[in-house]
């Protein structure tokens, strides 16, 4: 399958964070280490433009975009537990008022017109965007991190630490959720509930995929990807990244082999899997129904095994845009 793609330049060069497309504005917005958010447009004519960066104190650890009676606010959290909003109008930050969370703010996600936001020390915080300010949180249990969600119009699904996965009936209230299957032997890198709202999707660090169903056991799978078969070995590597076409059960996966692949969840077959992008490994993926963005980064820091070694700088990060 013949995609046209396209590098996006300049892109950040620290460790991206989070990638999210603002689809009706026609926008990518690009979270990084170095507490950049970027926001290019992109044209039907294949055209990419940078709009604006702006640079928070501190590391930004994810973004979220939310689409409200109002209008449409752009949220990024930073590794401090701030909540940001991001003022694309007046080029500034604002801060959410009363969040609870010290550690970084792993993961965002759209709840109506509302955002809900998880952090490393275990809050999951519900964001009324007309205020902008925390209306309701709880926290996870034995200290759990979050590591990664997502949510639909009733359910919110989280993936822990522990290769704990837990979900929790929207609105969000005060109260531990319920503890769910986890087809995963070993941590989880990324969750997506699957759009039609059925069941939801993990990824983990030894090249797998979990596929589950809330009221249906018999259709569960799991399959392996983002591994390399040698004679007499296999190398596993993480997958990092996982993006639906929206509406379908066309999945993308990307994983530190540095490779993305497409699955079709109905046929549990690989559609394709795309050339290799370089030598970083796949980090972030959005999914339009136009576009796919693919953001690669150095991760080889997660594996080393000296920490704080600054003699080996790390590769500087890349985008890519590909039209569907």
């Amino acid at each position: 399958m013949k995609h046209d793609m396209l590098e996006i330049t300049p892109a950040p060069r620290d460790y991206i964070s989070d990638l999210i497309i603002l689809g009706d504005r026609s926008l990518i917005a690009v979270t990084c280490w170095d507490g950049s958010i970027t926001i290019y447009e992109y044209a039907a004519d294949r055209a990419v433009e940078l709009k604006v960066r702006l640079v928070h104190q501190y590391a930004l650890t994810s973004c979220c975009y939310v689409t409200t009676l109002l209008g449409s606010k752009l949220y990024a959290g930073s590794v401090q537990g701030e909540i940001l909003e991001v003022d694309l109008e007046l080029n500034r930050f604002r801060t959410v008022q009363n969040s609870i969370a010290q550690l970084g703010i792993s993961d965002m996600c759209q709840y109506r017109s509302s955002i809900i936001c998880g952090s490393w020390d275990g809050w999951i915080q519900a964001v009324d965007c007309d205020t902008n300010s925390v209306v309701t949180h709880t926290k996870l249990p034995e200290d759990q991190k979050v590591l990664s969600m997502d949510a639909n119009e009733d359910k919110l699904i989280v993936a822990a630490t522990g290769n704990t996965t837990r979900w929790f009936q929207l609105p969000l209230k005060d109260e531990s959720g319920f503890e769910a299957e986890s087809g995963l032997k070993y941590q989880a890198r990324k969750i997506k509930l699957i759009p039609a709202g059925d069941g939801y999707v993990s990824s983990s660090l030894d090249g797998r995929v979990a596929v589950e169903y809330f009221d249906d056991d018999s259709r569960k799978f799991a399959f392996r990807c983002h591994r390399m078969n040698l004679v007499d070995t296999s190398f596993v590597f993480p997958v990092n990244a996982l993006a639906f076409v929206p509406g379908e059960t066309t999945l993308y996966t990307g994983g530190s082999d540095g490779y993305v692949s497409c699955w079709n969840l109905d046929t549990r077959k690989k559609i394709e899997q795309l050339p290799k992008f370089n030598e970083d490994s796949v980090v972030h993926l959005a999914c339009s129904r136009q576009i796919l963005v693919v953001a690669t980064s150095d991760d080889s820091f997660k594996t080393n095994a000296i920490i704080n070694d600054d003699s080996t700088p790390l590769l500087p990060s890349r985008l890519y845009i590909l039209y569907l």
